[in-house]
């Protein structure tokens, strides 16, 4: 499958995952399950996954994104689809791949709680929950267009 195809596909699926945690602040089993298994079908079948990482580096990513999460959990301020969209995205990208995503989304959950923060003291409300999906499809994003992943066949 041509890599401009396979990146397209995934941006679209971020994109879905940042539209669905906005609406309902939470991120489904069923839109992670579905790059999940093709993409463990492709590491297994291929050898290398859809993003080109080796076994090694998608097994290490995808335990990388999940220990980068899980504290997030702990003290509440991700939801249990956070975390695993997380571990799922390690599994895509390696490990460097999901320690860039993690800092970038870092920055923009940083700016998302800024403008939330703003806005609900102008309306004199307490601020609300912070969608995480939003920064770490990002994140995500950023690292398709800064690795050169994105821009194969446009």
């Amino acid at each position: 499958m041509p890599i401009a195809l396979v990146t397209g596909l995934l941006s679209l699926w971020a994109l879905v995952i940042a539209g669905t945690d906005f609406r309902q602040l939470r991120v489904p089993n069923s839109l992670l399950l579905l790059v999940l298994v093709p993409a463990l079908l492709v590491q297994f079948i291929n050898g290398s996954g859809l993003l080109g990482q080796s076994p090694t580096a998608a097994v290490i990513g995808f335990g990388i994104g999940l220990l980068l999460g899980l504290p997030g959990y702990v003290i509440r301020q991700f939801g249990a689809g956070d975390v695993k969209y997380m571990a799922v995205l390690g599994l895509l990208c390696g490990p460097a791949g999901i320690i860039a995503i993690v800092l970038a989304s870092a920055l923009m959950l940083g700016l998302m709680a800024a403008v939330l923060v703003l806005y609900a003291r102008m309306k004199q409300r307490k601020p609300g929950r912070i969608p995480a999906a939003i920064a770490l499809s990002s994140g995500f994003l950023l690292f398709l267009i800064l690795s050169g992943k994105l821009d194969h066949g446009f």
